[in-house]
């Protein structure tokens, strides 16, 4: 986590993060919006039934309660940023 909750006053957090190769962070739902923002690498993003590659400098906006993964299908790490708004309901 680079900021959170302890800092930031909308925001749930900014965190910065890396896929190795071949990983996956698995679908899952949250229940605040997320940024997603590719710094190095590729991979393949999806966002409830779409899917998109995504590289260096592509941002990935996931609305509340959405679907999403992130898979690693290059051969490089890939290294991202992730932004949370605020929990639905605050």
């Amino acid at each position: 986590m680079l900021f959170d909750r302890r800092t930031l006053q909308d925001l749930l957090f900014l965190a910065e993060a890396s896929l190795q190769p071949g990983r996956t962070i698995e679908a899952h739902i949250d229940p605040y919006e997320e940024i997603y923002f590719i710094l190095s690498g590729t991979g393949r993003m999806r966002v409830g039934d779409e899917a998109r590659s995504v590289s260096g400098g592509d941002a990935v906006w996931i609305p509340v309660g959405a679907v999403h993964e992130l898979v690693n299908d290059g051969d490089a790490e890939c290294r991202f940023l992730v932004v949370a708004g605020p929990m639905q309901g605050e």
